[in-house]
């Protein structure tokens, strides 16, 4: 079983994915603050959910929409969702923690900050609808995100940015390694915040751990004034369907650069 098909969450909003080995990509119809189409990518473990263990997932939303719809304030926004594929009374349910990354004031929505919100999907169909296919310029960017980024505790990102054909956001790809384990990382970022007069760009990575076998999922900003990258990591555990709410531990990074890639 993968999460290959067209997921529904309790607001209506709908994420087609397809899966090719353990790695995720799609795109998410939202139809909540704003509406249009956006890019998800994302990891899941190998192992399928059964009535007594779930299926632990990531995944990484760019908010800028790559439907050509009217431009708003989310377009620089990213989110970071961990959790599991369970199977309750029979039932597939996807249940994700979600770090939405608002990294601007958008009025009537939200004013800048992490949010977090639990979503519960049920599939819908079992097809993906065949999700946009990702689109890169060739070369990587200089991008304030690019390079090495260590934290106190020793966790260390090593971060490449490029970003997709219209420059609309970037791809994140590299490493996170947590006591010595590297872990392949990919995600997204907003390329166009300093252009755009913010103060916060905003970064959102997944990864999984083969070792542990969990997933993380990472969500938050650089602040571009000091150069400090703030990140929330969501460390997504198999559970049985009794203790599911164990299911996602939360931790503060706080991130110096090292050096630029």
């Amino acid at each position: 079983m993968t999460l290959t098909g067209t997921w529904a969450n309790e607001y209506g909003s709908l994420m087609s994915l397809s899966v090719s080995g353990d790695k995720i990509t799609g795109v998410y119809k939202s139809s909540t603050g704003s509406t249009g189409e956006y890019v998800v990518s994302g990891w899941q473990t190998d192992a399928e959910p059964t009535e007594g263990a779930g299926q632990v997932v990531c995944l990484a939303i760019d908010w800028h929409s790559v439907e050509g719809d009217q431009q708003d304030a989310s377009w620089n926004w990213v989110s970071a969702l961990g959790g599991q594929l369970s199977i309750i009374q029979g039932e597939e349910n996807l249940i994700l923690n979600h770090l939405m990354v608002a990294s601007s004031d958008f009025k009537g929505v939200a004013n800048t900050g992490v949010y977090i919100d639990k979503l519960a999907y049920h599939r819908v169909e079992t097809a993906s609808e065949n999700p946009v296919g990702k689109q890169l310029n060739k070369a990587k960017t200089a991008d304030p995100l690019t390079g090495r980024w260590d934290a106190a505790d020793g966790t260390t990102l090593l971060v490449s940015v490029i970003p997709d054909s219209e420059a609309r956001f970037g791809y994140i790809s590299g490493t996170l390694t947590i006591a010595n384990n590297e872990m392949t990382i990919s995600g997204f970022t907003d390329i166009n915040a300093s252009s755009d007069g913010l103060q916060f760009q905003s970064v959102s990575i997944v990864a999984k751990d083969s070792n542990k076998n969990i997933t993380r999922a990472l969500g938050g900003w650089i602040e571009l004034t000091t150069s400090e990258l703030s990140l929330q990591m969501l460390s997504n555990h198999i559970t049985t369907v009794d203790t599911i709410y164990t299911q996602t531990d939360i931790r503060s990074l706080q991130f110096k650069k090292l050096t630029q890639n």
